[in-house]
């Protein structure tokens, strides 16, 4: 359940600057009000060969969204595309095959721009840095190893599904910023040696995440790390 602090129909007038499929993360929830969306064409058709992790699509009448993708080519150059996706309704799993050439119905979802400041009770409290609204979501919307990346003041992506502006959204998603600087704690005996020769160790994070880092960097040092991947990008 999402709440706010004030009327967000009297505050939140703009509309949502981006729409794009996102990676989603169940179970999810229900939103009980109202976000700032405009009313739009809601969907589109496309090659089934198009389909990534995290589109909702219309598969009989039901929305369900893509939790994975696989693709296998067969003879004469043809291919088969299986879907493994989750109603969005009820929660159930299960896979859909297709061939190369059909099409599938996108529905689109809508990206809320938030700024993160902390959790409590397995709640992600958000604010619109604009209106300064507040938001409360579910933790589990997020995979564990994701929400450990959240850090206070993150700008964040809220992904929401909604039919129409007159219903309750579903949160499908927190979108991340792609890299994030943390301060390793503590290092540990060098683990492996790349083929560049570059010997790495393993590094605890203030986040409670372990990388491998290079043998540079030391206990005290900031480092920029991929949230996607939880891997090592460079030294802040």
């Amino acid at each position: 359940m999402l709440r706010h602090s004030k009327n967000i129909f009297a505050t939140l007038s703009r509309p949502c600057s981006s729409r794009s499929p996102l990676t989603p993360h169940f179970p999810a929830a229900t939103l009980r009000t109202a976000l700032p969306f405009t009313v739009q064409d809601r969907g589109f058709k496309t090659n089934v060969l198009q389909i990534r992790k995290g589109y909702v699509v219309e598969i009989n009448n039901t929305l369900s969204v893509v939790l994975k993708r696989e693709t296998s080519v067969m003879g004469r150059g043809t291919s088969t595309v299986k879907l493994e996706v989750q109603d969005l309704l009820t929660g159930t799993k299960h896979t859909e095959r297709y061939r190369s050439g059909d099409m599938v119905e996108v529905t689109e979802l809508d990206d809320h721009k938030c700024q993160f400041l902390y959790k409590n009770d397995g709640q992600l409290h958000l604010m619109d840095p604009e209106t300064f609204e507040m938001y409360e979501v579910p933790e589990s919307i997020m995979e564990d190893k994701q929400a450990q990346f959240l850090l206070p003041d993150m700008h964040v992506s809220l992904s929401v599904y909604r039919p129409d502006p007159d219903t309750p959204g579903t949160p499908i998603s927190i979108k991340l910023p792609p890299q994030a600087i943390f301060e390793v704690k503590e290092t540990h005996a060098s683990a492996a040696q790349s083929n560049k020769g570059t010997v790495y160790k393993n590094a605890d994070l203030d986040n409670g995440i372990r990388v491998q880092v290079p043998d540079f960097v030391n206990a005290g040092d900031k480092v920029v790390v991929d949230t996607e991947t939880g891997k090592y990008v460079k030294r802040a």
